[in-house]
């Protein structure tokens, strides 16, 4: 069976993706990025690649499809990079922009598209001890190569989502294909571990380590910097932090705002856009403008600025977990727009996390509502009340915190379990 998913895959699957991606990049400008950029990758790559055989040192190939995966690996590597060289390769050109900043990494490339040809390439080049896809971006060529190379292969903070489990036969029979050849599968949770099953052999090695995305925000949290110091002044009233929002966040936000700041007194309201773009400045604008709210930019903020009255509207990016330092209550985007963002560094800070209805994406957003400690809102007036539940009980409001944050440090420990595996396998062997 393994032989005719092979041929499926390198005959049907791989070209007809191929062909597809280079037609929708006719019209898409990031899929034009990418097509473009891996012009030349392999020449680059083995310009790159050349300094690290020569240090003696096993070379550890991460996969990091997005900027969220690159984050949970990067706990990882950090415990690691001093006794390995680390190449990481991603497939997204939005990747690149963060992604090429990341100094622990001696190599950071793209993956070129899965071809048989492509993946027997890469390997021949980076001559990696061990490959590690993060999450579930697994790649079946390479994987395929790596057995044929004797390259151990790890899935790191595997996740399944639950619908995963709907998965037609004929899909499960391909994977299985695939992930009988994983070493091993650190799963986040046991759920997750009781649906990777279903993708594994009998005898698959798959092992319940949690999530390292508890140990990133907890070391972010520790080396936050002081973008904003000097910059905003003293708040002398609460303040409520609105990060990563959308324009559904924002209608129910700012009608919260509105409703307390007739009904509660002084707050001040920071909000932050996912992506400060001038066309959602424009729609925030208008927002604004149509409930008679007064505000200001950050980049327009100094020390002498007079932010009494004025919501604070963040048209930069980098500063959020800072901003979520100096706020009392937070609450979370994506939540009304289809798919909740990081509550993480919210809950890590010691701050009271609520969102909207839409949160399915997230485990730790349901932890934390099963807790008690995040709190759902289905609209402007359910949010109002209940921030002015929290504004009028301050011991409310910092219990609610302290047990967000403990929820967190909790959930700690997976890096530690995840690099023992990788020693294992390589550097103790």
């Amino acid at each position: 069976m393994e032989v005719f998913w092979r041929v499926v895959y390198n005959v049907v699957i791989m070209p007809f993706f191929i062909i597809a991606a280079r037609f929708y990049s006719l019209f898409d400008a990031k899929a034009r990025t990418g097509v473009k950029d891996r012009k030349g990758m392999f020449e680059q790559l083995s310009r790159d690649v050349e300094k690290l055989h020569q240090n003696g040192k096993p070379v550890i190939w991460f996969h990091c499809s997005s900027v969220g995966e690159l984050e949970q690996a990067k706990p990882i590597i950090a415990k690691i990079k001093h006794e390995t060289s680390i190449v990481v390769s991603f497939f997204s050109p939005s990747w690149y922009e963060s992604g090429i900043k990341y100094k622990d990494a001696d190599v950071i490339c793209y993956i070129p598209f899965d071809t048989a040809g492509n993946a027997r390439r890469m390997f021949q080049l980076i001559k990696p001890s061990l490959l590690v896809f993060i999450r579930f971006d697994v790649w079946p060529n390479h994987v395929w190569t790596a057995v044929k190379m004797n390259v151990p292969v790890v899935v790191a903070d595997a996740g399944l989502h639950a619908e995963s489990t709907r998965l037609r036969p004929v899909i499960r029979s391909f994977l299985k294909s695939v992930h009988k050849h994983i070493d091993i599968h650190c799963a986040i949770s046991g759920s997750d571990a009781e649906r990777l099953k279903r993708l594994c052999q009998e005898d698959a090695d798959i092992r319940v380590m949690g999530d390292t995305r508890f140990d990133q925000v907890i070391a972010r949290k520790n080396s936050a910097g002081k973008k904003l110091e000097g910059l905003l002044p003293d708040f002398h009233v609460p303040v409520i932090i609105a990060g990563s929002t959308y324009t559904e966040d924002e209608q129910v936000v700012l009608d919260s705002y509105e409703n307390i700041l007739k009904k509660w007194g002084k707050v001040q309201l920071i909000l932050v856009p996912h992506e400060p773009e001038p066309h959602r400045l424009n729609e925030i604008h208008e927002m604004m403008k149509q409930r008679d709210l007064d505000y200001i930019l950050l980049s327009q903020v100094n020390r002498d600025s007079g932010l009494e009255n004025k919501a604070v509207v963040v048209d930069c990016v980098g500063v959020l977990a800072e901003l979520y330092m100096l706020g009392d209550i937070t609450f979370i985007g994506g939540s009304f727009h289809g798919k909740i963002h990081n509550v993480m560094e919210p809950a890590i800070m010691g701050k009271p996390v609520l969102f909207g209805p839409t949160i399915q994406n997230s485990l730790e957003a349901l932890m934390l509502r099963e807790t008690g400690s995040g709190i759902m809102v289905e609209n402007s007036q359910q949010m109002t009340e209940e921030l002015i539940k929290l504004l009028d009980d301050k011991n409310m409001l910092d219990n609610l915190g302290k047990k967000a944050r403990a929820l967190i440090e909790s959930n700690a420990g997976a890096t530690e379990k995840i690099v023992d595996c990788i020693r294992n396998l390589v550097i103790n062997s």
